[in-house]
């Protein structure tokens, strides 16, 4: 199947149509009050069932993966929660559209989302990480401990949690404060599947979209007391419905990749090393910093601090210098690797073929060019070879009247009645020996264990099929045949050359004698 780039898929430009109604209708607060929040909520309810509806797919193709499956279908039942809390929300709005959690949440709809970000967690924490060796897997951890300290920071401040006094104290409150750094960690461990493992049961625009509605989730549980204060609701469900539109559409994204994919693994980047935890470490000294200036340091503080952020600055562009050097000897390595690849194929076909030709050339040695048969320098080798085992016969066979046929009709005529008389010849012996022809009109068989009367029938045999008519030119003609049969005795000479002439000379005599017996005949 061919895959539909997503620009001209359907379901993507809906999906795309509805973030920018979205963005308009709330960023600009183009929806009534009184119905913005049942709007949302039912919107909402509709695009997560759809999510539902589009993680089973993707699990029950083909083409995903066991690992897939699974995955999937967690992200399917944690979009289901979703969409229950959305309902539940939906309805609690119209029983009671002034209620004070109508654009923040009640508590059933913050329930399920918790228990629906526990499933998200669930499916990233369960899928295949693609490592085989014990180094690998031991770096991916310490670099992926090193990013998710750095994320755990941003998602304690981020949710206000690190703001001493300011944490609510209601059980909303807490469910708040625990779904927004849980939706970092969603965002962290999607980056460490790409990025640090070896496979991931996503593409990338999917893990992108998804990172994006992560994203969004988390800074609208953050900013959620703080717009709702300032007089812009609208404002935090926009958030939220776009999170929802970003999600379904990086499933979307996966469904029309996994449909022409032969699974959805991806293969490990070039390099063997990730940036990840030094952006992290980066990103860990300049929230430090901003949540210092907020403190009254000393200028000692101050240089103590620059020191130790200067220092740990080299040592990471030190490492990623050895890094960048690594990579670049990783790449003429593999530069040469895929250079020896290619000469080994070269030499392949060129040994390859070496071998036909060789094989054509033994060929074209030992056997006769126009009728295909064994010419007389494997005539002689193979009857050597049975002269050493046993007593074979050999058979002498002439055409008679060959040469007046040429002379009648043309060497053309000759040409095809010699392929006649090879193939009738093949035809007769079968398996049973070898023919070839020696030259001329003179064509010999060999039979490496045959008695008196298998020979004698043999004889028949061919001078019947020989003397069948040939069409030439418009006409019939017919040669006869002189066959001479000689059997190697078997207490003959043991020299191999004097055993081989001999009885090549008895069947030559043999084959003289018959034609000498038979009158001439006219040709047409």
């Amino acid at each position: 199947m061919t895959a539909v780039p997503w620009h001209r898929d359907r379901g993507m430009l809906a999906i795309g149509g509805l973030g920018v109604v979205v963005l308009v209708g709330y960023g600009f607060d183009l929806v009534p009050p009184v119905a913005r929040a049942a709007v949302c909520w039912g919107l909402v309810s509709v695009v997560q069932s759809v999510e539902v509806w589009v993680g089973l797919r993707i699990a029950r193709l083909a083409t995903t993966s066991r690992a897939g499956t699974r995955f999937f279908r967690l992200i399917a039942a944690g979009a289901g929660m979703f969409a229950a809390g959305s309902v539940a929300q939906t309805v609690h709005v119209l029983a009671d559209p002034a209620s004070p959690v109508a654009t923040t949440g009640s508590p059933p709809q913050l329930l399920l989302l918790a228990v629906g970000a526990v499933f998200l967690i669930l499916a990233m924490l369960t899928s295949p990480l693609g490592l085989t060796s014990k180094r690998e897997r031991i770096r991916f951890w310490l670099d992926a401990a090193t990013v998710m300290v750095g994320v755990a920071l941003f998602a304690w401040q981020l949710t206000g949690a690190a703001r001493p006094g300011t944490g609510p104290p209601e059980a909303a409150g807490l469910v708040l404060a625990l779904i927004g750094p849980a939706a970092f960690v969603v965002v962290a461990f999607g980056v460490l599947k790409i990025t640090l493992g070896g496979t991931a049961v996503f593409t990338r625009a999917a893990a992108g979209l998804g990172m994006v509605a992560a994203v969004l989730e988390s800074v609208n549980m953050a900013l959620t007391q703080p717009l709702a204060a300032s007089g812009h609701e609208s404002w935090q469900l926009a958030l939220g419905m776009l999170a929802n539109v970003a999600f379904v559409g990086g499933l979307r994204a996966q469904y029309l990749r996994s449909r022409t994919l032969a699974g959805t693994a991806r293969e490990r980047r070039g390099s063997a090393h990730s940036r990840l935890p030094y952006v992290a470490v980066a990103a860990s000294y300049g929230l430090l910093i901003r949540v210092l200036l907020d403190r009254e340091l000393s200028l000692q503080s101050w240089v103590v601090l620059g020191g130790a952020i200067v220092s740990s600055a080299l040592v990471v562009v030190r490492q990623l210098a050895a890094f960048a050097d690594n990579d670049e000897l990783l790449g003429r390595l593999n530069a040469k690797v895929g250079e020896l690849a290619d000469a080994k194929e070269v030499l392949q076909r060129a040994l390859g073929e070496r071998d036909m030709l060789a094989e054509r050339l033994r060929h074209l040695a030992y056997h006769d060019n126009l009728t295909g048969l064994a010419n007389r320098a494997l005539f002689l080798e193979r009857l050597t070879a049975a002269l050493a085992v046993g007593a074979p016969t050999v058979m002498i066979i002439d055409l008679d009247d060959f040469k007046p046929v040429n002379d009648a009709h043309g060497h053309h005529a000759g040409d095809t009645l010699l392929r006649a008389a090879a193939e009738r010849l093949t035809r007769c012996v079968r398996d049973a020996g070898t023919v070839a022809r020696l030259g001329g009109d003179e064509f010999a068989v060999l039979l490496p264990a045959a008695g008196p009367a298998e020979v004698a029938a043999l004889v028949e045999r061919v001078a019947t099929a020989v003397g069948e008519p040939v069409p030439v030119g418009g006409t019939e003609v017919r040669v006869r045949a002189s066959i001479g049969a000689a059997s190697a005795p078997a207490g003959g000479p043991t020299d191999p050359t004097v055993a081989l002439t001999e009885l090549l000379h008895r069947a030559d005599l043999a084959m003289y004698a018959e034609k000498q017996r038979k009158p001439p005949v006219r040709v047409p």
